[in-house]
């Protein structure tokens, strides 16, 4: 008797997708032998073909943004719009691996304003102007062409510090012994 029950409990639980599926499938029936028109889609693709959608401009920063996150992370087969200058390309490039996920997670508009100098992104470096890389850049011919390795002057730059650090605590011990 429990076995009876648990099955009427299951077709009463049937019955009404039954009935639903039962009255589409007539409902589909009806139609095709009524002759229901069908609508011609051939002739909404050719005016969708013939209607041609002006382009969306971009604006010069969202450009820059797009180059950049080229550099950053290039599509397969994607040609950069345009290409950046010398300095925003090595400083892309020279990005941690860090920075330029926190630069990918930008809008191409926000990273074209930030390489511009107008906009920073929080915890980025900022980005050199074009004289600042073009005398890094220089001073680094000339010290390859003097033969000085980037060792020597580092090395250079800490005895000069270190120079003027105990320069100053002479002159303080001076100032107080007097």
């Amino acid at each position: 008797m429990r076995r009876f029950m648990m099955m009427v409990m299951a077709a009463l639980a049937l019955a009404p997708a039954l009935v639903w599926d039962g009255c589409r499938w007539t409902w589909r029936v009806a139609r095709a032998v009524l002759g229901a028109p069908a609508p011609d889609v051939s002739e909404a693709l050719a005016e969708a073909d013939a209607v041609e959608a002006p382009a969306a401009e971009l604006s010069g920063d969202e450009e820059t943004g797009l180059a950049a996150l080229g550099l950053i992370a290039p599509f397969a087969g994607e040609e950069p719009t345009v290409e950046l200058p010398a300095h925003q390309e090595h400083y892309v490039r020279s990005l941690t691996v860090a920075e330029r996920m926190k630069m990918a997670s930008k809008t191409a508009d926000r990273i074209g304003r930030h390489l511009r100098g107008v906009d920073t992104i929080p915890g980025l470096p900022v980005v050199p102007t074009l004289a600042q890389h073009s005398a890094r850049v220089l001073d680094a011919y000339l010290d390859i062409r003097d033969g000085t390795r980037p060792e020597d002057i580092e090395e250079a730059n800490r005895e000069f510090s270190l120079a003027c650090i105990q320069e100053c605590i002479d002159e303080l011990d001076e100032k107080l012994a007097a």
